[in-house]
């Protein structure tokens, strides 16, 4: 196969690299000594001095205040920069399968496709504002910028939201990285399996005691398991940090991405135990243009204290996204297959995102009596313009064989455009929350957001010019049992428009989504365990669904629920050791339908998914800058489309990690699917029955300097 080329000796060094521990000796002073930028859990977190280095439960930026998740009553998880940097993680889709109850989209999924939590679409924002697309464009072209990673599950609407609306089944909160007091240099490459390389930087100069600037930048250039697919990758993030006379401390931030490739399709369900399939071949024509994707955006942030425990804080972003989408691809809907062969199709899907948000708020710190009280006040508008058009060339290219290693299609002329869509949304919101302590014990938490939705459809559609008026309320508890471990319970309400609606004369009315979820939390700095295990029920109504009486029209009866429990571990018992466990299940259903048959599984979401990671970092002795890690990934089968039709198979992976610190050097070896399993993810294109193969084994150097 052009350009997949499988590393023989991975299972030899990873094996090599496992059975190390068992010989290594540890020095006993060594475990007194600290290693603050090497755990699992966040980079700031509270650390107790003692016999060795222990970690406890901190803040996100989800929650909006400077609350500890220990009592915060819902489930968040964060993938801090140690995690990603010591797995060599490299996408998005890579660092979120770290957490439980999350299908990330595949980076070939790009333009088609948002991730799932909990069974139902997630929203990406970036520190904390969303950058409106009606698909995942707005993944990062890279990690290389990434302070963190916050998944906040179940619907947070009470203080997010934008664009359409706000998010009904979690949200996916990238923390960049920011200009910071000091300076330093690092650069870094990496090179490896299909063709890849990248080179990135980044530099952060202090030029006074109050000002900073940082410049990231990275390039990438990779080909795919998948045979013709290459990816081009570049971004770039600069950051000013500055601290005035009055404490006011301001942030501007700049970014731009652009991601190139040729658009893989999937490759059909029914094909992949035939005779002479090769599953990473191309399912279309290989000459096809390639599909781009860029994100521009500028934030500004001020935080200004206004007194002892009051805070002032305003955020402003703009953010503009072009894609441009050339795709080849089965239409089994109107020409179905026969065996391995398939007519395809050609087309091309243009759009554009203008979008401006602005976010003001204040934080209060006081007591009542023996109450203490965490109170946030905000507002936030929102304007996103939305502009798209689509073109379908539905006379075939030809037939593709996908047992013939030969088959191949022409392109051709671009189809033209035929159907345009410009629509406008201008969301205007109020949120109010408290958190509220008593005796240090029994911590609640209540919010409530009202939200003004208005949709102007200027372009296609049916000309509709709504405005929608809801509340989004939020309320929960969290009760110490002992210091550490705590149980929660919450209930929280979402809305949003919903995007993908057509009937001639009936408006969209919003989505609306609501969660229930209880569970234990735990945060035992002596042990180095935190976690949670949740139980949720969530559900989803006013789903888009096709009308029965007219063709090509949708009506809004459609009814989705999901209900599961998931298990987030970090234990690290002292400073050489980190094991991250999760698990999830989910059982994800429609429960109404015109079309779809009510307890029908929502697609790409398995019944039971998890992964186990270790690492062990020698610190001190003959080993002292030597780590090394292993994992393995495992989910069970998936329905690929509603109606549900077929399904993929399970399948458990196993990957491998280590690196070297030696002075300003790092060295970074990782290996994937060690065992070189061949297994298919399901795929979203176009909601076909489609799937895509795994990536086989495959190996990468990671070398980072630091100054």
């Amino acid at each position: 196969m052009k350009n997949r080329f499988l590393m023989r000796s991975a299972p030899i060094c990873a094996a090599a690299l496992l059975s190390s521990p068992l010989a290594a000796q540890t020095d006993p002073e060594s475990q007194n000594s600290s290693a603050p930028d090497q755990s699992w859990t966040p980079s700031n977190t509270i650390v107790v001095t003692g016999i060795r280095q222990n970690y406890a439960i901190d803040v996100a930026s989800v929650t909006r205040t400077p609350v500890p998740l220990v009592n915060v009553p819902q489930s968040i998880q964060v993938l801090t920069d140690t995690l990603i940097k010591e797995q060599e993680l490299n996408t998005l889709d890579e660092a979120l399968r770290n957490v439980s109850g999350i299908i990330p989209s595949l980076s070939s999924e790009l333009v088609l496709a948002n991730p799932i939590v909990r069974g139902f679409e997630a929203e990406l924002f970036t520190d904390g504002l969303i950058g409106y697309a009606d698909t995942a464009v707005a993944d990062p072209a890279s990690l290389i910028a990434v302070e963190r990673i916050e998944v906040a599950k179940g619907a947070t609407s009470a203080l997010f939201g934008g664009g359409t609306g706000a998010p009904v089944g979690g949200l996916i909160n990238i923390v960049s990285k920011t200009a910071e007091p000091g300076t330093k240099f690092s650069i870094r490459g990496r090179a490896g399996s299909f063709d890849t390389w990248q080179l990135g930087g980044d530099a952060n100069l202090q030029l006074d005691d109050n000002l900073s600037v940082r410049l990231i930048a990275e390039y990438q250039d990779a080909e795919d398991a998948i045979d013709a697919v290459e990816i081009e990758r570049f971004y770039v993030n600069a950051s000013v940090r500055a601290l005035l006379p009055t404490d006011t401390e301001i942030i501007a931030r700049f970014t731009h991405s652009r991601v190139e490739q040729l658009e893989y399709a999937g490759l059909p369900a029914s094909v992949v135990d035939l005779p002479g399939v090769d599953p990473f071949r191309f399912s279309g024509a290989t000459n096809a243009p390639p599909t781009v994707v860029e994100n521009l955006s500028a934030d500004f942030s001020l935080s200004q204290p206004l007194g002892d425990n009051l805070t002032f804080d305003f955020r402003a972003r703009r953010y503009e996204n072009d894609f441009r989408e050339f795709a080849t691809t089965i239409l089994t809907s109107f020409f179905p297959g026969t065996g391995s062969e398939f007519p395809i199709i050609s087309a091309q899907l243009p759009a554009k995102v203008d979008e401006w948000t602005l976010d003001s708020s204040i934080t209060a710190i006081f007591d009542t009596g023996p109450i203490n009280h965490t109170l946030l006040v905000g507002a936030q508008y929102d304007a996103t313009d939305y502009e798209a058009a689509t073109g379908f060339n539905l006379v075939p290219l030809g037939i593709l064989d996908f047992a013939d290693p030969d088959s191949d299609l022409d392109f051709g002329p671009i189809p033209p455009l035929d159907t345009f869509v410009a629509n406008d949304y201008r969301t205007t919101a109020f949120y109010v929350q408290d958190q509220i302590s008593i005796f240090d014990r029994l911590h609640i938490l209540a919010s409530v957001r009202y939200s003004e939705l208005t949709l102007r459809e200027n372009l296609g559609g049916n000309g509709n010019r709504e405005t929608y008026k809801e509340w989004d309320p939020r309320i929960g508890a969290t009760l110490d049992i002992v210091d550490g471990l705590a149980v929660f319970a919450g209930y929280a309400e979402g809305s949003r428009l919903a995007i993908f609606f057509n009937n001639p004369d009936i408006a969209p009315k919003p989505e609306r989504a609501r969660n229930f979820e209880a569970g234990i939390k735990l945060g035992l700095a002596e042990l180095g365990l935190s976690g949670t295990l949740a139980w949720f029920d969530s559900k989803r109504t006013n789903v888009p669904t096709p009308d029965p009486n007219t063709f090509f029209s949708s009506i809004q009866t459609g009814e989705q629920r999901s209900e599961g429990i998931e298990l987030d571990l970090i234990w690290e018992p002292n400073s050489n050791w980190s094991f991250l466990a999760t698990y999830a299940y989910t059982d994800a259903r429609v429960t109404f339908d015109t079309v779809i048959p009510s307890g029908d599984e929502l697609p790409r979401v398995p019944d039971h998914a998890g992964r186990f990671a270790a690492r062990y970092r020698f610190i001190g002795g003959t080993l002292d800058g030597l780590a090394i890690g292993a994992g393995l990934t495992a989910a069970s089968s998936a329905e690929l489309t509603l109606p549900n039709s077929v399904r993929s198979d399970s399948y458990i992976v196993f990957d491998a990690q280590a690196s070297y610190d030696l002075g300003p050097a790092r060295l970074g070896l990782r290996i994937d699917n060690i065992f070189d399993e061949q297994y298919f993810l399901p795929y979203q294109y176009l909601a076909q029955s489609v799937v895509r193969p795994g990536n086989p084994r495959s190996a990468y150097l990671t070398l980072n300097f630091d100054f």
